[in-house]
């Protein structure tokens, strides 16, 4: 989970009292329970969906031999751990994404009117079949799965599971990721070229101290 989000309101999204949108998804209604000392949403089947709290979940996300995601920096962070992913984009509420930047962001933000314009910006959008997953955008193709439109839960399942059961596409799609995301150890480089920096400016200060004596 986000750290800006609580598990009362994400699982107020599964229920249909207060989101009459999931009407449109019968298999996504859930209630929020305690199993154990993990908070966990129950479908009607008993199905228990764990929810992760801590954050950020790197640990838990290496050990994922697939993800389901949807777009923002956590197609970056999955990308960057080499961790598999499908990336869906619903267009079953096109008003709902208005984090535009911009006059784009500003009038899908406007009172009233913001709705409708966030449904035209979307809609204009999405017909440039644009890729939106950052692995992708870095790769310029997709090189991870990227499904749009009105999206349903069988179907979403079904390239689950052939997913799943060819674990060699998934070791594809990891070495692919692994490929754009460039060579390890940025961390390393950045400290070795501040440490650089800060000799030569040391050495710079020396000289200068020098010339006045």
């Amino acid at each position: 989970m986000a750290p800006t989000l609580d598990v009362e309101t994400l699982a107020g999204f599964a229920d249909p009292d207060r989101n009459p949108l999931i009407q449109q998804w019968p298999t996504g209604v859930a209630e929020l329970v305690m199993a154990g000392d993990r908070p966990c949403l129950q479908t009607p089947t008993g199905l228990l969906v764990e929810l992760w709290t801590e954050f950020p979940a790197y640990d838990l996300l290496c050990q994922c031999m697939l993800c389901l995601t949807t777009v923002g920096a956590n197609t970056a962070e999955l990308g960057a751990l080499a961790v598999p992913m499908i990336v869906f984009l619903p267009t079953q509420q096109l008003d709902a994404m208005r984090a535009w930047d911009g006059l784009p962001g500003l009038l899908a933000n406007l009172p009233f009117l913001g709705s409708a314009f966030a449904k035209l910006i979307n809609w204009l959008v999405l017909r440039q079949g644009r890729l939106f997953a950052w692995p992708n955008i870095w790769a310029g193709e997709a090189i991870v799965p990227e499904l749009v439109g009105q999206l349903q839960s069988r179907d979403m399942a079904a390239l689950v599971l052939d997913f799943l059961a060819h674990p060699e596409k998934l070791e594809q799609m990891a070495d692919l990721l692994r490929a754009v995301r460039g060579q390890p150890g940025a961390a390393e480089k950045l400290a070795e070229l501040v440490f650089e920096e800060l000799g030569a400016r040391s050495g710079q200060t020396h000289l200068i101290s020098e010339l006045q004596i």
